[in-house]
């Protein structure tokens, strides 16, 4: 696929990426991996995220579903270490054997049931490809499909769940300016750069507006004994005078 990379996925197997470089190599939208599991928490994630976000890229983050522990106390370990803000995407990953459906949704509940709103995205590939038989209406109603499959054809999903993928990570080989040392996730939006930050970014954010200029009191005293002309102008616009 020769099309410019616009949105990654990274680990602490990236070590901690030059983000100025990863920005200027034109990738707009990042997804790190935040928690594995009930007790497993990427240590590169805050750095990460903090930096990548000072470079301009837009950030979320991921949960790996481990069938070793409940759905609900790794949601709630998930939901601690990230502490979302209001309509924030959280990801599942959905890819690890053993994992069934019954606990995928169960997890998808749990985030669901925070009062934050949040967005949910399934992650998966053949795992979840192969388990759903017909269309799932819990998971079509309330998540959407971040796919994984490593193809330069077209790719293939359960699509009476999903009739389109959100994202798909087409590479788990990729190269980026910025990131040395190990080879890294594409991904490709099913939309434009601009549908991609609005994916990527939590629901309803909008840009802080420009603060209204604070009113200037301006107060003139003149004495003289003479006659005097008065011109008054205010940013260049005469506003008392001969010439207003």
């Amino acid at each position: 696929m020769s099309e410019a990379v616009k949105c990654i996925d990274i680990s602490h197997h990236q070590d901690f990426p030059d983000f100025a470089k990863v920005k200027a190599a034109g990738v707009i939208a990042m997804i790190h991996k935040a928690t594995e599991g009930s007790s497993y928490v990427d240590k590169n994630r805050t750095t990460n995220i903090n930096n990548a976000t000072k470079a301009g890229i837009k950030c979320c983050t991921y949960h790996w579903l481990s069938p070793d522990s409940s759905a609900q106390s790794q949601m709630e370990f998930y939901l601690k270490t990230v502490d979302p803000v209001p309509g924030e995407r959280m990801v599942i990953d959905y890819e690890e054997n053993g994992c069934t459906l019954s606990q995928l949704k169960d997890a998808v509940r749990v985030l669901l049931d925070d009062p934050r709103e949040l967005q949910v995205t399934i992650y998966s590939g053949h795992l979840l490809k192969e388990q759903l038989n017909g269309r799932d209406a819990f998971l079509a109603d309330n998540t959407d499909l971040w796919l994984a499959q490593y193809t330069s054809g077209t790719p293939t999903w359960s699509t009476a769940t999903y009739p389109q993928w959100a994202l798909w990570q087409y590479s788990e080989s990729g190269t980026v300016d910025g990131i040395t040392g190990s080879l890294v996730d594409l991904d490709r939006c099913n939309g434009s750069d601009a549908e991609l930050l609005q994916w990527i970014s939590p629901a309803g954010k909008q840009p802080m507006p420009n603060p209204e200029p604070e009113a200037a009191a301006v107060y003139i005293v003149l004495n003289t004994t003479g006659l005097v002309s008065i011109n008054l102008s205010v940013n260049g616009e005469v506003i008392y005078g001969d010439n207003a």
